[in-house]
């Protein structure tokens, strides 16, 4: 047995030498053999690609210069500035120009001035502000620039050449002036807008590429607009003429070899075909000689680390590979035990634990055929969540006898609406839900469906229709779902909203399908019960967009603070009632609640009390869990806003009759004075409207009710305890006049003081 395994080591070091060796030689030498070539093709790839991303970042700039000015002076407001006589009494016409102006010039596009000019009023406006032009000025604007052909035109220019006076020319020696006629579209020219960039710019744009390659921009007449790496091909920066022969005009892009002071270059050209500027890129051959040169050396180097590596590994790995052989033999032995002396080949003992091992893996695939049902469950549950692979699909379906072939397949998403409290427990949600799961396998064939699951609180099942045309597959699912409610209506006595997800062709979509089949359920609390809704008819374009209620929330807090349970009750409604009237979609339904509640949970923390299923914020998205607006609407009523009154009322009862007394203090104290429910309410630091509520729930009376009746009583006491004249009494009561505390006092006594005073003296008499 020894003897064997030495046999087989040894035979497994040779293997991986061999194995890992030779690929390595083969491909280093091939890679050497093409290195040259492939440096070449790379090399030329690289310098079209610089040389466009070059062209690119230059006339991204340019473009964007363009069209901004083009949209600029073909505005309205633009040619009616264009025809102005800019004066004084245009000065904010002025300001807006100039400033429109500013507005062009930004950091990104290097834009250093523009200059505006109007050819009929003979003015200019640029960053130094309005000049008047003078003939000679005049002559000269028009002379270097009204004789383009184009309209719109780049040109390069000398900065100490540029023909518009005062233009801003301080960064660079030369400039690139986008030069336009305006109007643009008219043929008769009665202006013009240059707009200067420095050619520095366009170096930047350049620099910092590649320290081996320069780049160059020529114009139409090959004149140098920006260069970049200028040290790359001389420090006197100078381009032979008859560079310029070698470019084909005809070709939008080429490269060619050319030396310049005895170095020999690559140069890579492209033609634009937006200003007609030729983008060229200088790269030493030398360079690209040095490359593959260096690559042959690294990859001589490379082979030979690789080799000694192989071998090393072939050797290590040889007794690594061998070791778990030999720990399976052991381990099979000590297991079973050697029972007698013959030496058994170790892979045929392995062979032979394998196979037992495989005859109890068939017994363990029996049983779990018992349970298919489960595992059928199990993948649907993982399909609809998109935790199934697209290569694992045809191969469940065909474990599981699935049908394979349909023409489109949709998913049903069921919920139930509200629970009858007489028949079924809350708690009874999940056995009610399995049992809606468990009459849909029996009331839809198996050919029609896979196999239904429950999902959290959510039935879910797959159905499968072979309909060719869009009529049959609406009446096939209108059935289905009609069927579905009836039955559960009739055995259960529960009503059921259904969503239907969009129709899709393969079950590697079914998650998107759940996705969308659960987005449609979210509607059911706008649409009520037994609703079934297709995600294909949503609106979920969200074009209306309602306010949040604030005003019914205040008044609704109002009410609570003042523990008016009707008018809470009533302004609940109403801010229900005005979701329910709006078009609101459900995304802005959860969020308008979601705010209520948290806003409606920040007034419980505020007022200190606690509610007993009110009392963290997680239960602000309990509403998730109901049916309907009506059912949300009347757990927040009896819930929350009912007994958050009770505890108000708890709390505030002691307080209120404090307040209150307070107030009858201060009404016994200064009723003969100028007093009113503002003063009070100033000095105990209240709303006005709180004091009246509280006092009015205290004592039964309105705070004016009740300091009419103290004063007349007091003017009772008076009459039959006093002297006082009538007239007095009034002023002292703080009456405007007699005839109003005469007619105040009738109206509660039912005769008049004199009357009143003289049937007391009688009485006493």
């Amino acid at each position: 047995m020894k003897k064997f395994s030495t046999k087989h080591y040894f035979k497994l070091i040779a293997f991986l030498i061999i194995l890992s060796t030779v690929p390595v030689i083969i491909t280093g030498g091939l890679s050497y053999w093409q290195s040259s070539k492939a440096i070449v093709d790379y090399s030329n790839d690289e310098k079209k690609q610089n040389i466009y991303q070059i062209q690119t970042n230059v006339e991204q700039v340019l473009k964007y210069v363009d069209l901004s000015t083009t949209y600029f002076v073909r505005s309205t407001q633009t040619q009616q500035f264009l025809k102005e006589n800019m004066n004084a009494a245009s000065f904010s016409d002025f300001n807006k120009l100039r400033r429109d102006l500013n507005h062009l010039q930004t950091i990104e596009t290097g834009i250093e001035d523009i200059i505006f000019v109007s050819f009929e009023e003979k003015w200019l406006i640029n960053n130094d502000g309005l000049v008047r032009l003078d003939n000679s000025t005049y002559e000269k604007i028009n002379t270097s620039y009204m004789n383009i052909p184009e309209t719109s035109s780049w040109i390069l220019e000398e900065a100490e050449k540029i023909s518009f006076p005062n233009a801003t020319k301080k960064s660079c020696s030369h400039y690139i002036n986008l030069v336009k006629k305006l109007p643009i579209l008219s043929s008769k020219s009665t202006g013009i807008i240059g707009v200067l960039i420095p050619t520095c710019e366009l170096t930047e744009i350049m620099a910092g590429n590649n320290n081996s390659e320069s780049f160059l921009i020529l114009d139409e007449n090959n004149q140098t607009i920006a260069h970049s790496n200028t040290a790359y091909i001389g420090e006197d920066n100078y381009i032979p003429s008859s560079l310029f022969n070698q470019i084909d005009t005809d070709a939008e892009e080429g490269q060619f070899e050319y030396t310049i002071n005895d170095i020999a270059y690559k140069i890579t050209y492209h033609t634009s075909n937006y200003n007609n500027w030729t983008y060229l890129s200088f790269v030493k051959i030398s360079d690209l000689h040095m490359r593959s040169s260096s690559i042959g050396w690294i990859t001589m180097l490379i082979v030979s680390i690789l080799l000694i590596i192989s071998t090393i590994f072939a050797v290590i790995g040889s007794r690594v590979l061998y070791k778990p052989v030999k720990r399976l033999k052991n381990a099979i032995n000590s297991n079973q035990g050697e029972t007698d002396g013959k030496t058994v080949n170790e892979f045929d003992l392995i062979e032979t634990h394998i196979q037992k091992l495989l005859n109890q893996n068939n017994q363990l695939e029996q049983r779990v055929q018992s349970q298919v049902t489960q595992l059928k469950q199990l993948f649907m549950m993982r399909l609809v969540q998109g935790k199934i692979k697209n290569d694992e699909i045809p191969l469940k379906l065909q474990s599981f006898h699935y049908q394979t072939s349909w023409t489109w397949l949709t998913i049903f998403s069921l919920k139930f609406d509200a629970i009858d409290q007489e028949k079924f427990d809350k708690n009874d949600q999940d056995l009610i839900l399995f049992a809606i799961n468990n009459l849909l396998e029996d009331i839809i064939p198996a050919t029609e469906r896979l196999t239904p699951v429950v999902i959290n609180d959510t039935q879910t099942t797959i159905i499968i229709t072979e309909c060719e045309t869009d009529a049959e597959y609406t009446r096939s699912i209108n059935e289905k779902v009609q069927l579905i409610q009836e039955k559960v209506k009739e055995l259960f006595h529960l009503s059921i909203s259904i969503g239907i997800s969009q129709r899709f062709k393969h079950l590697y979509q079914a998650d998107i399908a759940f996705r969308e089949s659960k987005e449609a359920l979210k509607y059911r609390l706008k649409m009520g019960e037994s609703s079934i809704i297709y995600y294909e008819n949503l609106n979920r374009r969200y074009s209306n967009i309602a306010p949040y209620p604030s005003a019914i929330k205040n008044k609704l807090f109002d009410a609570i603070k003042v523990s008016d349970k009707e008018k809470a009750k009533t302004d609940l409604f109403k801010l229900f009632e005005y979701i329910n009237r709006n078009d609101i979609h459900h995304q802005q339904l959860e969020i308008i609640l979601s705010r209520f509640l948290y806003e409606l949970f920040e007034l419980k923390e505020l007022l200190g009390i606690d509610v007993e299923d009110f009392h963290s914020t997680e239960m602000i998205t309990h509403y998730q869990n109901l049916s309907s607006l009506e059912e949300i609407r009347d757990w927040i009523l009896i819930s929350i806003i009912h007994p958050l009154i009770d505890k108000l009322d708890a709390k505030d009862d002691s307080k209120n009759k404090r307040i209150s007394d307070k107030m009858i203090r201060m009404i016994q104290e200064s009723f003969n004075r100028d007093i009113s429910l503002d003063l009070i309410a100033a000095e105990l630091h209240y709303n006005p409207n709180y004091l009246s509520s509280i006092f009015q729930k205290e004592t039964g009376y309105s705070f004016s009710e009740y300091l009419l009746k103290y004063r007349l009583n007091k003017a009772k006491d008076w009459l039959t305890s006093t002297n006082k004249s009538v007239k007095e009494i009034a002023e002292e009561l703080q009456y405007n006049n007699s005839q109003n505390f005469i007619r105040s006092f009738r109206k509660m006594e039912g005769i008049t003081p004199g009357k009143y005073r003289a049937q007391y003296k009688s009485k006493e008499a």
